[in-house]
């Protein structure tokens, strides 16, 4: 098949046009929710883990655990540090009565959002802040 000089230069302009449709294409997909988003509400314990690891929190070893109820959903890092995430409804109030440890340690801190709290090192909770947000209860 021969090609003429207007099909010629429809693919010219079409190479360089893809190339950018696709570049824009790669930005707008990278631009979307991530890691940077602080104070949401987690619609599940594996979404708040997956953003606490994301924003620096030590998790080697995740085990989610049997809360008791269906109002909460909780699991722990390393034995060391626990992720509580309470279903809608649930004031904080409520939620703080439901958890099952409180810091008790100096260098223990629990850390709390619009619908979540994890209670651990306060290092590593200092730095899983500035990526989720979230208040110290100390603070409040």
């Amino acid at each position: 098949m021969r090609t003429g000089p207007a099909t010629r230069r429809r693919r010219a302009v079409t190479g360089p046009a893809l190339a950018l449709l696709a570049a824009v294409g790669t930005v707008a997909a990278c631009s979307g929710p991530g890691p940077g988003e602080k104070d949401v509400e987690y619609d599940s314990l594996d979404a708040l883990h997956e953003a606490a690891t994301t924003a620096g929190l030590t998790c080697l070893s995740f085990v989610p655990e049997d809360s008791g109820t269906p109002d909460v959903e909780l699991g722990t890092c390393d034995d060391t540090t626990l992720l509580a995430v309470f279903a809608g409804g649930v004031e904080e109030a409520e939620f703080l009565r439901l958890l099952p440890v409180e810091p008790s340690e100096e260098e223990q801190a629990a850390l709390a959002g619009p619908n979540w709290v994890v209670v651990g090192d306060t290092g590593d909770l200092l730095e899983t802040k500035a990526g989720i947000g979230g208040d110290f209860l100390s603070d409040r």
